[in-house]
Parts: structure tokens; sequence; C-alpha cells
């Protein structure tokens, strides 16, 4: 276990890689499991879909199904992607960061986070886009929200602790990025007087992570701690 500092911030594979994939390894995490796979299978129907439509692309299909199938497209919109440039980071992002978020709550809990992080990132690039965007159609979507929302409550969450483990500071760190991420995006918009270029969905995201961090504060930790042999190797 180390301290939450910025030099160990900065090196989260102080220990070696192995430590760090056998702690992630080690994780319960059902529901970010479950979203993953959910994304790769909804992904691979939207592949599916561009090859029997013979379009251009799988961004063309997406945006093609919110003209015709609405109802359809927007239940699902967390789970579609654009192409294989969108759903690869976000998957990536969501089962390594998701992971940890949820090993620190209780599932309800997460549970609740990943939901009203999906719904809400959703909602306000809608209407984000509706408001600022040049297109009266509006089409938006992806799994950003909830990787966000585990940035963030990693950003509050892990420095409570004194001693956390490389995989926590990993995720620390992950947290401080998606930050600096979206500050840079919001001072750039402000500068450039371009609201349109702000991704909403990605600070509606990070707010609701932090804020279930802030809820949760003093509530116990679900995180699961490390055996007493692993405590000595570290």
């Amino acid at each position: 276990m180390r301290r939450v500092s910025v030099t160990n911030l900065l090196t989260p594979f102080a220990n070696g890689v192995r430590p760090v994939l056998a702690q992630h390894r080690s994780l319960s995490a059902p529901i970010t499991d479950f979203l993953t796979v959910a994304v790769c299978a909804v992904y691979a129907l939207q592949a599916f879909q561009t090859v029997l439509w013979d379009a251009p692309s799988v961004f063309v299909t997406t945006n093609y199904v919110y003209l015709r199938a609405p109802w359809l497209a927007w239940p699902l919109s967390p789970l579609l992607h654009g192409g294989l440039a969108h759903v690869v980071p976000n998957v990536l992002t969501l089962f390594v960061f998701g992971r940890i978020a949820e090993a620190h709550l209780s599932k309800i809990r997460f549970a609740a986070m990943a939901v009203l992080a999906a719904a809400g990132s959703i909602a306000a690039l809608a209407g984000w886009g509706i408001a600022f965007g040049s297109d009266p159609n509006v089409a938006v979507y992806g799994i950003s929200g909830v990787v966000f929302a585990a940035a963030g409550f990693a950003l509050v969450h892990v420095p409570q602790h004194g001693r956390v483990t490389d995989l926590e500071l990993l995720a620390l760190l992950f947290g401080v990025c998606a930050a600096g991420l979206v500050g840079i995006e919001v001072f750039t918009a402000v500068l450039l007087r371009s609201p349109a270029s702000i991704n909403v969905g990605h600070a509606a995201g990070l707010l609701v992570g932090v804020g279930t961090a802030g809820v949760t504060r003093g509530c116990g930790d679900a995180r699961q701690r490390p055996s007493t042999a692993e405590t000595r190797q570290r």
C-alpha cells in the first residue's frame, strides 16, 4: 500500500505491472462486466446492420436509426457508438476504471451512479445540441458518461484513504486527467466563444461521479481489502 501523493500518483506502476493486473483481476464487478459485454454486443449488431444495409460506416447506420426508429435508438443510446475510434476507448476505460469504482461501492449505489450518469450525459448532450447545435436533428450516444462518472468518483473518493493500492492510484490519475480534459474543453469553448464544442456528456458524467463520492463519504467503503500476504509484498 502507498500513500496518496503527487509522486506516487505519477508512478502508479512503481511496483510493476503484474501487481496492478492481479489487483484488477481480483475485483468483483458484475455490473461493469455486464455493461462492457452489452456495449460490445450492441456494437457487433451495429456493424452487422451496416454490412446488411451496405452503409458506408457504422456512424451513418447509427444516425439513420435515430431518424427512422428513434423509439429504439434513444433507449439504447448509452450502448450505441459511432465507430471503432469511439467504442474501443470507451470499452477499455469502462472495463478498467468502472470495475475499480464498483469495487468501492455497494452494487445498488454503483448501479444508481451508472444509470444516472448514462441518462444524465445523454440528456445533457441532447439538450446542449438543441440549444447550441446547427443541425435540427440530434443524435447523441455513447457510454462515456459512465466512464467519466467512474473518473469523478475516483477523483474524490480515493484521496480519502491514507494508503491505497497501485490500482487505486491509477484510478485517481485517470480521474485527474478526466477532470483536466473537461476543464480544457470548457476553457477552449469560452476562449473561442463556441459552446457547441463542449462535450457536456463528459462533464455531466464527471459531476455524477463526484456527487456519488460526496454522498457516500463516511458511509463505509465496499472496496476489497488486500490480504496480509499481499500487503507485505508492497
